[in-house]
């Protein structure tokens, strides 16, 4: 069963049933009340009289018939609201909550049933009941709205563009294939691949909107939940030939209409189109020897690849910063990156797309120089300082260019825990520094809510806060003085942070009212292991860091010189399975220097890595 509104199709006069009940529920105790008034008013003296005894046989006639009604129309009503509640029951047969809903299909489900479904039951409901009632008032302003399911929608489109994911392993609840032939993920219904193939559709991505329009009609014709005279059949069969023929498969558009004119053979659209489709129709000169004949109304979607996520790489980043793009780090003036900035970077563009995709799913090949740079890079414990002597750090040295370096269990499963419920109620949505306002705002290319453990916390809370920035640092031997308060990201579903610098470049107006200036350095925390993506990747730099729970990432924003280090432009990948904690502290320049101090040389990066260039080829 698919939710709510499966019985509609399956009896077009259930909605006059649910109807008449509704009037009756809330007007039959009137009539019933009226017409036991009009029996009192008669009944003095009832025996004496054959027409009185008469009359009230009437009376009970009448009484039996809308009693008969009002029980029909109301039991249709509380079929049809066991029979969601079964679906529900069903969809919800898991052993850990937290696991369950970490899996994207499951994600979308939920939000689906409480956008098209819960949002709505309240008026198929006893309205007399005060339980459900109250229950409804106090949980309505937490429900998922209209809003929340487009952004759902985006967030499974987003998965499939990313990781190059069919809409049939979303429709089986298996994005990211079976493992030990198990699912994991509740599948979804004919409603759920509708709303897909629409938004699609309406975004005129006719190869997306195919492959969902597929996987919806192929319900239809299997599982025979919605009758060819109901809206949904015809809705999803509509959008499906129509989508097929902008994608240059006009036989199965005409397969598809055909079927939808054995129904409605009087449609003048249908006819219309399948002339227009005739038309446009150039049989192939003889079939293409062993290759066999498909179906799309008999054969099942897997026999037909109808390319939905086939063509080049390219990811639309919706956010575009006007930075100088190169990998080489000269000193340039504000006046010679701005003269720069066009030619330079939309020249990289597309390759900065390309590799961003394919950072999100896997290393990209790396050149033998670079290679050979990372064999050279080290691991070690540092007990440099008197509090890690008893308790060193672990460090991996991963990256030469920019230097990247992981802390390894910098933080404790307590810690954790405690800063993750300690940021749950402060939770708001992410924003970004606007680079030509430098004031804060949203931003769909930031999907995540954030939460600032600020300086007014509980005594208990400031001790643990205190007793991570010593350790922080201890491990960054930079100086707390200006650091920002630590910032806790919770990213959502499919929820990521696209190519972005976290210091300042020459064009951008952020920090220039912050005392400690620039931000020099980011420390990243990782609160739990993510399943599935939500890798932190460094574009022009062709690093891939997956998350490790309880470890910390630590690069420079800044070279040495104080110019931004161009090659640190990273991204959160959009979170595939699990659940994405990271914990940000952002060092600033001005209290580093004696710590980090200004080579002679302008030009110099870091003096522990001597490579020029990290920007991989994509082999």
């Amino acid at each position: 069963s698919s939710g709510i509104n499966a019985e509609w199709p399956l009896r077009p006069g259930l909605h006059v049933q649910i109807f008449v009940a509704l009037f009756l529920h809330e007007y039959f105790p009137r009539m019933l009340t009226f017409l036991l008034l009009l029996v009192s008013r008669i009944s003095a003296d009832v025996y004496s009289s054959f027409e009185n005894v008469k009359n009230i046989n009437h009376i009970e006639n009448h009484l039996v018939k809308l009693l008969g009604e009002y029980i029909a129309a109301d039991r249709a009503r509380l079929n049809t609201l066991e029979t969601f509640q079964q679906y529900v029951i069903d969809s919800k047969q898991y052993t850990d909550p937290d696991e369950y809903i970490s899996y994207p299909t499951n994600q979308f489900n939920v939000i689906h049933r409480f956008a098209a479904d819960w949002n709505n039951l309240d008026k198929w409901m006893d309205s007399q009941n005060a339980e459900i009632a109250n229950a409804y008032d106090t949980y309505r302003s937490h429900f998922p709205d209209d809003s929340d399911l487009k952004g759902a929608v985006k967030a499974i489109h987003r998965l499939q563009d990313m990781y190059k994911i069919s809409a049939g392993h979303f429709a089986r609840g298996d994005p990211l294939g079976t493992i030990n032939d198990t699912i994991r993920g509740q599948p979804f219904n004919v409603k759920a691949l509708y709303v897909f193939t629409k938004n699609a559709y309406d975004s005129e991505d006719y190869k997306k909107c195919a492959g969902w329009g597929q996987q919806a009609f192929h319900q239809l014709q299997t599982l025979q939940e919605y009758t060819p005279q109901s809206s949904m059949w015809f809705d999803v069969s509509d959008h499906f030939a129509f989508c097929l023929y902008k994608i240059g498969n006009v036989e199965h558009a005409m397969e598809v209409t055909d079927e939808m004119l054995r129904y409605h053979p009087t449609h003048e659209r249908l006819l219309s189109n399948k002339a227009y489709f005739q038309d446009s129709f150039l049989p192939s000169l003889g079939e293409t020897p062993g290759v066999e004949k498909r179906s799309v109304i008999t054969d099942p979607p897997e026999l037909l690849n109808l390319h939905e996520i086939s063509g080049p790489e390219e990811v639309p980043i919706t956010y575009v910063p006007k930075i100088y793009p190169g990998a080489d780090q000269v000193v340039l003036s504000e006046e010679e990156i701005e003269r720069d900035i066009e030619d330079r970077y939309y020249q990289f563009w597309s390759k900065r797309v390309r590799r961003y995709k394919r950072l999100c799913k896997e290393q990209a090949p790396l050149t033998p120089e670079i290679k050979e740079q990372i064999d050279q890079l080290t691991c070690f414990y540092k007990q440099d300082t008197p509090g890690l002597i008893l308790k060193p750090i672990k460090v991996e040295v991963v990256w030469p260019s920019p230097r990247i370096t992981i802390f390894y269990d910098l933080v404790d499963d307590y810690e954790a825990n405690y800063i993750m419920k300690l940021a749950q109620p402060l939770l708001n949505r992410a924003t970004v520094h606007n680079k030509e306002t430098g004031k804060l705002e949203n931003a769909e290319y930031r999907v995540s809510k954030t939460a600032w453990l600020d300086i007014d916390i509980p005594a208990d809370t400031e001790k643990i806060v205190k007793r991570l920035n010593r350790r922080m640092e201890d491990a960054t031997e930079l100086s707390h003085e200006y650091a920002e308060l630590q910032q806790v990201n919770n990213y959502g579903m499919a929820g990521q942070y696209e190519p972005h610098y976290d210091m300042a470049t020459a064009d951008e107006k952020a920090f220039t009212d912050h005392d400690g200036g620039n931000r020099v350095a980011t420390l990243l925390f990782y609160m739990g292991d993510t399943e599935a993506g939500g890798a932190t990747v460094f574009i022009d730099g062709g690093a891939r860091i997956s998350p490790v729970k309880n470890a910390a990432v630590f690069w420079y924003n800044l070279l040495p010189n104080g110019n931004p280090d161009l090659l640190t432009r990273h991204a959160g990948c959009p979170v595939l399975a699990g659940t994405k904690w990271v914990m940000n502290k952002w060092f600033h320049v001005n209290d580093q220097m004696f710590i980090r101090r200004c080579d002679l040389d302008e030009n110099k990066k870091e003096k522990s890595t001597d490579c020029d260039s990290a920007l991989i080829p994509l082999l």
